[in-house]
């Protein structure tokens, strides 16, 4: 029986993470926090199987280890839970942002069970991964070609790989991959665009925001990953807000939050205009527009649209 706590930014290293733990067990159950409760899954989990099946229960956006929140009636039944768990059931919570080592539910994770953080890539990190997953699909490129991937997706990862799908598609076999394809396949100012498209967004241009869209979506960027654009922007601004009104000093801030000088300044800027609940709010917005993209409900785009509207009006 496991409970574990698995926190980071990355949702390709969480999956194989969970992948890891759960190996070829089928019995799995998954819950969004953002569309059940926690008595939804502690139900599932104090559920016993007559045919005593081990089971894995995930519970994604669990962000109540961090600042989201439960009312005190369900704190308690966590709290219960983690005090007699049903031995056939394993819970993987997963958590997207910094937890919260003060509260109850994360002392007591931490006590008695398992947080797992998953570090930020570095980029050579990254670049060795892009390396390690081209050769074992049959593929050989450069070192200069993995370099101008890594650089173009912002050394972000998730960014990176969703780029390598695409340059995988574009030759559909094993081969050599050459620069001068990855330059047209790959969006050439998709960095650019990234960062224009999420400031215009922060900034209330709603025209700019739509317009940038448009381009993103000629180039194929996909909404999942803008949509974890703008949420981290917005996390690093409410981050902000909350230590200042902790009276931190921006040194303090710089530690905590890991920031350059450049980008604090940045990040202060705008942030300013915002309060803290609203900025909350975006985040759940946003958790739900991801929510609704993944299942179907919404289309992919519309649903971005629909937040430009709702931030920019």
């Amino acid at each position: 029986m496991k409970i574990v706590l698995i926190t980071g930014e990355s949702i390709l290293l969480i999956n194989e993470k969970i992948n890891e733990i759960v190996k070829d067990n089928k019995n799995v159950t998954s819950f969004d926090m953002n569309a059940s409760t926690i008595e939804d899954v502690l139900l599932e989990a104090g559920y016993f199987s007559m045919f005593e099946e081990e089971k894995f229960i995930i519970v994604r956006n669990a962000n109540f280890f961090g600042s989201g929140k439960l009312n005190e009636k369900e704190t308690d039944s966590l709290l219960k839970y983690f005090e007699n768990p049903n031995s056939l059931s394993n819970i993987i919570f997963i958590c997207n942002e910094k937890i919260d080592s003060r509260k109850k539910i994360t002392k007591a994770m931490k006590d008695k069970y398992e947080i797992i953080t998953i570090p930020t890539l570095k980029y050579y990190e990254i670049e060795n991964r892009v390396e390690k997953y081209l050769g074992k699909e049959g593929y050989k490129i450069d070192k200069d070609t993995v370099k101008y991937i890594v650089a173009n997706s912002l050394n972000n990862y998730d960014l990176v790989m969703n780029e390598v799908e695409k340059i995988i598609l574009y030759y559909n076999r094993p081969s050599y991959i050459k620069k001068s394809d990855v330059e047209n396949i790959v969006s050439k100012s998709m960095n650019t665009n990234n960062f224009l498209f999420v400031d215009a967004i922060i900034d209330g241009d709603l025209e700019k925001s739509l317009a940038l869209l448009k381009d993103l979506k000629t180039m194929k960027v996909e909404p999942t990953i803008l949509i974890s654009l703008i949420a981290r922007d917005i996390r690093i601004m409410l981050n902000i807000k909350k230590l200042l009104e902790q009276n931190k000093r921006e040194y303090e801030i710089l530690n905590e939050l890991k920031l350059m000088d450049w980008q604090l300044e940045k990040y202060l800027k705008k942030a300013f205009p915002y309060k803290i609940k609203e900025l909350e709010e975006y985040l759940v917005k946003l958790t739900d527009l991801d929510l609704k993209i993944k299942s179907g409900k919404l289309d992919k785009y519309y649903a971005l649209e629909l937040f430009i509207l709702d931030i920019c009006s």
